[in-house]
């Protein structure tokens, strides 16, 4: 229970290091025309990137494998009362605020974009804002003890958001050479998308407490390095990056929602045990 208790404060700690250490590389390990300088900010985020999996992995051990299919939602990411609804807020607010930047950012210079661009970003910048609205309604369910069929249905909007995001970071960086200029960008969108699948299942009923834990986990440490790496690279080295300013603060607020879920899960005294599993799937005990 105790690694449980510190899990969310490790990642978010964590989490912050490496988006410090990114940002740095970011600002202070290329030059002018994108070559590495030979700071070492680089090498040691890997270093950390590498603890932080590691934990992730490890501390994911600690939760069942599997849960009651009806009740592990309850068990595990309800409650919280206002603290709940503040933080569905606040991490809504932040995919709203960044969302209609990138939008407006999008459409004032759409004709400077490539083709691809200009069809996925105004679609990709609207899920996040719809985003916000689904967190808010998931939420105040969970809040209260419970979310309805309707409210859980829209986790698919988050989850889209996630894919475009990440086709579009991979995209957009395809011939990059230098992988620390993308890598964890792409990173924080890939960890994100999978922890919001984790949620998902929770949500309907086909619950993984240890893949949400693990994924929840590091969409937490990538999430928050890609977004701190973003604000750095922009208040310090000055990048008018059109596609990654915007995306950054998407990052943050669903690694934020994430941090909240995971201390969510480390509140559950008594895990629900789940059924029995062969391969991966639960045994059908047939009767005689």
């Amino acid at each position: 229970m105790t690694f449980k208790k510190v899990f969310p404060i490790l990642a978010v700690i964590l989490g912050a290091v490496c988006g410090v250490l990114h940002g740095m590389d970011l600002v202070y390990g290329y030059d002018s025309v994108d070559l590495p300088t030979g700071a070492p900010w680089l090498a040691m985020l890997y270093a950390v990137a590498a603890v932080a999996a590691v934990l992730c992995v490890a501390v994911s051990f600690t939760y069942r494998k599997t849960s009651d299919r009806y009740q592990a939602f309850e068990a595990y990411l309800t409650g919280g009362g206002d603290l709940h609804k503040t933080a569905a807020v606040l991490c809504a607010a932040l995919f709203v605020l960044f969302g209609l930047l990138g939008l407006y950012g999008t459409a004032t210079n759409l004709m400077q974009l490539p083709m691809f661009e200009r069809v996925t970003l105004i679609p990709m910048y609207l899920f996040a804002m719809a985003s916000g609205l689904t967190l808010i309604r998931l939420g105040g369910g969970a809040a209260r003890g419970t979310v309805s069929e309707e409210n859980a249905a829209l986790i698919f909007l988050p989850i889209a958001w996630a894919a475009l995001d990440l086709v579009n970071t991979f995209k957009a960086n395809g011939s990059e050479p230098m992988e620390g200029k993308f890598v964890f960008e792409l990173l924080a969108a890939a960890t994100l998308l999978c922890a919001l699948h984790a949620y998902a299942r929770m949500l309907f009923s086909t619950p993984r407490p240890r893949y949400l834990a693990c994924l929840g986990g590091l969409g937490v440490v990538f999430g928050l390095a890609g977004g701190i790496g973003c604000a750095m690279d922009w208040l310090l080295g000055g990048t008018d990056d059109l596609l990654m300013i915007p995306r950054g603060g998407c990052y943050l607020a669903c690694a934020l929602w994430f941090a909240y879920q995971l201390s969510r899960m480390a509140a559950c005294k008594d895990e629900p045990e789940g059924p029995e599993l062969k391969k991966g799937k639960p045994v059908q005990n047939e009767e005689k």
